[in-house]
């Protein structure tokens, strides 16, 4: 039999669902997608255009991001430690400085360190996010973009709800797309009304497509709608506006009733522990949620808010946070952690049948991990190692679809010291503007 790519001698980590793991194992890929897996007994059936030899190494699926604002990596460090961040500072940031130019070239930059920490797929929701899709193609990641309603004028519509019309249209764009999946993403139950988020329901079922939406985050969010309807998931019930498909990230003010609407409506969950923490926010139950049967991926949220675009840190704060509010250390097995940074992940944005495993017929969006560090050595357990030692520095190579996206040389699809400029240059336009919103504070 012949593959376009063999990857032989490594360990391969597979999160099937019989979690096999062959030690040592090969992978096979022909086209973009996954022909063979297995141990290395079972190599000698095939022969390959490009044979890499990976002894010694880590082959596992790539990680998926649930929840992102990657164009947002203009601004990380900025306006921090401040009283309500969001309505005070990034909103008014946003209004004077976000344009197509700053997500282009924001998103790349971010991009690229999304691809060197092993993140194979992301979702993100911002402004101008046909620009997002543009630099993800360049990138050669996959992605699912949502497009921001809001219920004021924002960057790329001067009208409230324009990113209704703005997201149908990108829909049309980059429908078809191999890598791209265009969608909505009315911002939060608090800024778009029922009206728009029953039409954006509408929208999405009609063309089977996800809907992404910041859902039980703030406190004042969880105080308005516990005073008028017991929760906010209980708002967005009566209003017809929970749903399969619907991606909530956070998720954060959940009572036990929630938890069994959400699994009973269908509902997906991008679980952001870092961003939840620095916000000062209680840990999200995301353990009862997945034990519930709600499909649970794990997210870094944008570069504003969790700093960090790498899944590693993701990766091993969700099961260390779900033991400390069950003061149970079995809480989340290292394995399980490995499964929400990658399948599960991928079930929740509805690509499941897609990607985030390394199974024959999915595409091959994978990551060949280099544990020869003093950060993962000695290995005794495969999971524990990814889940708890693995640094972004360990992975050695990122493939999407079979296709080399990044490795220790840089990235193929465009010139990453040209992505470090360009942001350079957005933060000399942007100081005097933050300076000036916060009164001189960083």
């Amino acid at each position: 039999m012949t593959c376009d790519l063999l990857i032989e001698n490594a360990a391969v980590l597979t999160v099937d669902p019989a979690w096999n793991l062959y030690e040592p194992g090969f992978l096979a890929v022909r086209g973009d997608s996954i022909a063979a897996t297995g141990p290395m007994a079972e190599r000698r059936a095939w022969e390959a255009g490009t044979t890499v030899d990976a002894a010694g190494m880590l082959l596992m699926p790539g990680f998926v991001n649930v929840h992102t604002h990657i164009p947002m990596a203009a601004f990380r460090g900025a306006c921090e430690d401040l009283d309500d961040r969001l309505r005070k500072y990034i909103f008014p940031l946003e209004a004077r400085l976000v344009d197509r130019d700053l997500v282009y070239r924001a998103s790349r930059f971010c991009l690229v360190e999304m691809a060197a920490s092993g993140t194979t797929c992301f979702a993100d929701m911002y402004y101008f996010e046909d620009e997002v899709a543009r630099a993800a193609r360049e990138a050669g990641l996959r992605c699912v973009l949502g497009e921001t309603v809001v219920d004021f004028p924002a960057p790329d519509c001067p009208e409230p709800y324009g990113g209704l019309e703005y997201g149908l249209r990108f829909i049309s764009d980059w429908t078809g797309d191999p890598l791209v999946k265009a969608c909505l993403a009315p911002h939060a139950p608090y800024t778009v009304d029922p009206e728009h988020l029953r039409a954006v329901r509408r929208e999405s079922e009609a063309r089977g497509l996800p809907v992404l939406m910041h859902i039980a985050e703030t406190t004042p969010e969880h105080e308005r709608y516990s005073v008028s309807h017991g929760s906010v998931l209980r708002y967005l019930d009566s209003e017809g506006a929970l749903y399969p498909g619907l991606v909530g990230a956070h998720m954060i003010y959940l009572d036990p009733s929630d938890i069994e609407l959400a699994a009973a409506r269908g509902l997906s969950v991008a679980h952001c522990p870092a961003s939840n923490a620095k916000g000062g926010r209680p840990i999200c139950p995301a353990s009862d949620l997945a034990a519930a049967g709600v499909s649970l991926g794990l997210a870094t949220d944008g570069p504003l808010s969790g700093n960090g675009m790498d899944m590693q840190g993701i990766l091993g704060l969700y099961p260390k946070l779900q033991k400390v509010r069950a003061g149970n250390r079995g809480a989340v097995p290292a394995r399980e952690a490995v499964r929400a940074a990658t399948l599960g992940g991928a079930e929740a944005l509805g690509l499941g049948a897609v990607t985030g495993s390394l199974e024959p017929g999915k595409k091959a969006d994978m990551i060949l991990v280099d544990p020869d560090s003093f950060s993962m050595q000695p290995v005794y357990d495969w999971y524990s190692a990814a889940a708890y030692a693995m640094r972004p520095s360990d992975v050695a190579a990122t493939y999407v679809g079979g296709r080399l996206v990044w490795d220790r040389t840089g990235m193929k699809g465009f010139d990453q010291a040209e992505a470090m400029a360009d942001i350079r240059r957005i933060a000399d336009r942007c100081r005097g503007t933050i300076a000036e919103l916060t009164g001189g504070a960083p």
